[in-house]
């Protein structure tokens, strides 16, 4: 495979990284000079990248509780919703009947508490369940 070197796509600090270390999740050489295994990243890295790091721990967390509650992992778009939520974005939930929105409201709301959710359903069914 032949390296490439992706100018300013650093997620740390902006700087050029390799794509080998892009592959391996990994930021660029002067930020992390010797190579850390993915899910250790966290324990060493400073700078913009403790963000991203946080929101990873914190999906993880969601993920986990998500997965005790209702029997089953969340789906990747719940995780999408997830991570959006912990960036402290705001966003629609968009998507199908059945994929999966009322569950993932749910278990958000009692994820996050004891803050406070407002909770709206689309009918009276819903509302009753």
């Amino acid at each position: 495979m032949i390296s490439l070197i992706y100018k300013n796509m650093c997620p740390n600090c902006g700087g050029d990284i390799t794509s080998e270390r892009l592959a391996k999740g990994l930021v660029c050489q002067k930020c992390l000079p010797e190579e850390v295994e993915p899910s250790k990243l966290c324990d060493v890295i400073t700078g913009e990248f403790e963000k991203v790091c946080r929101l990873w721990e914190e999906a993880r967390e969601f993920e986990e509780f998500f997965g005790q509650k209702i029997g089953f992992g969340p789906r990747e778009l719940q995780l999408s919703w997830a991570k959006r939520f912990f960036l402290g974005r705001s966003f629609a939930l968009l998507a199908p009947t059945g994929i999966g929105k009322t569950t993932f409201g749910l278990s958000l709301a009692s994820f996050i508490r004891p803050k406070k959710s407002y909770l709206l359903f689309p009918t009276a069914l819903l509302a009753k369940e």
